[in-house]
C-alpha cells in the first residue's frame, strides 16, 4: 500500500497500468509525521560551509502554509548572498588584488541567519497559534484533540498493556467510536430525531465562531508582505495576527510598491528597448510605469546582469552636476566593495528632467563613468510622502535617498532636506545593515 501511494504521487501510476511494473523499490523504512514547532539553534555549521534552508532551518504546524513560505523566503534570502560572495571572490581573482582595506570574509553569509532565523522564529510562533485556531472547531464538536494522546497513553500503560495486541487494537476501535458518536449526531440529527437537539446545539457552537472570526484566517498580510530584517524592532503584539499591511520604507522592509514612469536612462536607452520578459513587447513611443518593489530585481534583468545588483534611488529633484557626482560616489563603493550598483532618480514631474538633459554638463560618457542611470516620474511623489510621515519631517527642496537591497528590501533610507549627504558613508552603512564589514 505504501508503493502504491508513493508511485500514485510522483509519477502518477496506479498499479494496473502497464509501466507500474518496471518501476520497483525498497521501502527501508516508515516513520508517522509528528507535527513540531521547531527553529534551529544556528544556521551554519562552524566552518560556515553547509547552511540550512527551509524544512532543515525550521519546522512548523501546517496551518497557515508557513512551512512552505518561509522555506522560499530562505532560499530568496541566501541565493543572492552566494551569488554576490561568488561575484566578488571571482572579481577580486580576476584583478588579482586585496579589494582595497575592506574586505567582507563570509560576512555576507552570515548575516542570512541573522536575518531568516527571526522571521523563522515568528512564524513558528503564528503557526502554532493558527494550530490552536483550528482546535475551536473540533471543540466545539466536543472533540478534543488531547484524547487520542490519553488514550494511547492508556493503551501503553498497565495493566491494559498485558493484554494481546488483538484486544488492544479492538479496544482502541471501540473508544475511537465512542469518542466520534458527536459527529455521528450530526450526520443523523434530522428534525424530529433524537439526536437532532444535540446536533442543533453543535450547529450554534460552530456559527457563532466562524461569525466571530475565531476559525483559521485566510490571509496574514502584516506577516506575509509585512516581515522585516531589522533586529532592532520590537514585536508587534500577536493578538491581532491578520492585521493589514502598511508600506514603511524602513531599514529592513520590503520596499513599498510605488508606480512610476520610466523616462529614459544616461546611455539614451528606453526602457522598452532593454531585455523584458518573455511576452512582452513595448513599442518605442510607449508609456512604460514599474513597480519600485523589487526594483533592484528588475533592473538586473533588464541589464542581463548575472549578479546581485544594489539599487540607490534619489527622490526628488535633481541636476545633471548633481547626478554626476552621485554617480562618482555610487562608483567608488562599486570598486572598494566589488559591487553592483545601479543609480535611479525618481522625479516629481517630466519637466525636471527636461532640465537636466539641457544641461550641457550631461554627457555620461565624458567621465568615463560606468554606472547606469535611469530616470523615472513619481507624479504623485508618494516615495517622498512614506519618507516624510515616516519621520515627522516635510521637505520640498530637498531629496531623499533609499539604498535597496538585491532582494527588494530596504538597506538604508535617509531624507535630507537641504542638509549635505556623505553619500559614500550612507551607502557604507547600507552596507553595513547587510553585513558586517571588517576593517584592516
Amino acid at each position: 500500500a505504501v508503493r502504491d501511494m508513493i508511485w500514485a504521487g510522483l509519477l502518477g501510476l496506479r498499479p494496473k497500468d502497464d509501466a507500474y511494473d518496471g518501476c520497483d523499490f525498497d521501502v527501508l523504512s516508515l516513520r508517522p509525521w509528528t507535527m513540531a514547532s521547531l527553529v534551529a539553534q544556528s544556521y551554519f555549521n562552524q566552518s560556515m560551509n553547509v547552511a540550512l534552508v527551509g524544512d532543515a532551518a525550521h519546522a512548523f504546524p501546517p496551518a497557515g502554509g508557513f512551512g512552505m513560505n518561509t522555506g522560499l523566503q530562505d532560499a530568496h534570502n541566501i541565493a543572492w548572498r552566494l551569488a554576490l560572495q561568488l561575484y566578488r571572490e571571482r572579481m577580486v581573482r580576476d584583478t588579482d588584488s586585496d579589494a582595497s582595506d575592506t574586505t567582507i570574509s563570509n560576512s555576507v553569509l552570515a548575516k542570512y541567519e541573522s536575518d531568516r532565523k527571526p522571521i523563522a522564529t515568528q512564524n513558528a510562533a503564528l503557526s502554532v497559534r493558527n494550530y490552536q485556531r483550528t482546535l475551536r472547531i473540533a471543540k466545539a464538536c466536543y472533540l478534543d484533540a488531547q484524547h487520542p494522546q490519553l488514550l494511547m497513553k492508556m493503551l501503553d500503560s498497565p495493566p491494559v498493556n498485558f493484554l494481546p495486541l488483538e484486544a488492544r487494537q479492538d479496544m482502541f476501535r471501540r473508544l475511537v467510536r465512542v469518542a466520534m458518536m458527536p459527529l455521528a449526531s450530526l450526520l443523523k440529527g434530522s428534525e424530529g430525531s433524537q439526536y437532532a437537539f444535540h446536533a442543533n446545539h453543535v450547529e450554534r457552537n460552530v456559527r457563532s465562531i466562524l461569525k466571530s472570526g475565531g476559525s483559521l484566517p485566510l490571509v496574514f498580510p502584516r506577516y506575509e508582505l509585512g516581515f522585516s530584517y531589522d533586529t532592532s524592532e520590537k514585536t508587534e503584539c500577536a493578538t491581532n495576527d491578520t492585521a493589514g499591511y502598511y508600506p514603511r520604507i524602513r531599514v529592513g522592509h520590503r520596499m513599498p510598491h510605488v508606480n512610476v514612469e520610466v523616462i529614459t536612462s544616461s546611455h539614451g536607452k528606453r526602457w522598452s528597448s532593454m531585455k523584458l520578459p518573455d511576452n512582452e513587447q513595448l513599442d518605442e513611443t510607449s508609456t512604460t510605469f514599474i513597480s519600485l518593489t523589487d526594483i533592484s530585481s528588475q533592473l538586473r534583468r533588464a541589464y542581463s546582469e548575472n549578479t546581485p545588483l544594489f539599487t540607490l534611488l534619489a527622490v526628488g529633484k535633481t541636476s545633471a552636476e548633481s547626478s554626476r557626482l552621485v554617480q562618482v560616489n555610487v562608483e567608488k563603493v562599486m570598486r572598494k566593495y566589488n559591487i553592483q550598483m545601479a543609480l535611479v532618480h525618481v522625479l516629481r514631474e517630466r519637466n525636471e528632467y527636461i532640465d537636466v538633459v539641457n544641461e550641457q554638463s550631461f554627457v555620461n560618457g565624458k567621465e568615463g563613468l560606468k554606472c547606469r542611470v535611469e530616470y523615472v516620474v513619481d507624479t504623485e511623489q508618494s516615495l517622498l510622502r512614506l519618507l516624510c510621515s515616516e519621520r515627522s519631517t516635510h521637505t520640498n527642496e530637498g531629496v531623499a535617498m533609499i539604498l535597496v537591497r538585491p532582494d527588494g528590501h530596504v538597506a538604508n533610507a535617509l531624507v535630507i532636506g537641504g542638509e549635505k549627504c556623505q553619500l559614500e558613508e550612507f551607502i557604507e552603512q547600507g552596507l553595513r545593515n547587510i553585513y558586517a564589514l571588517v576593517r584592516h
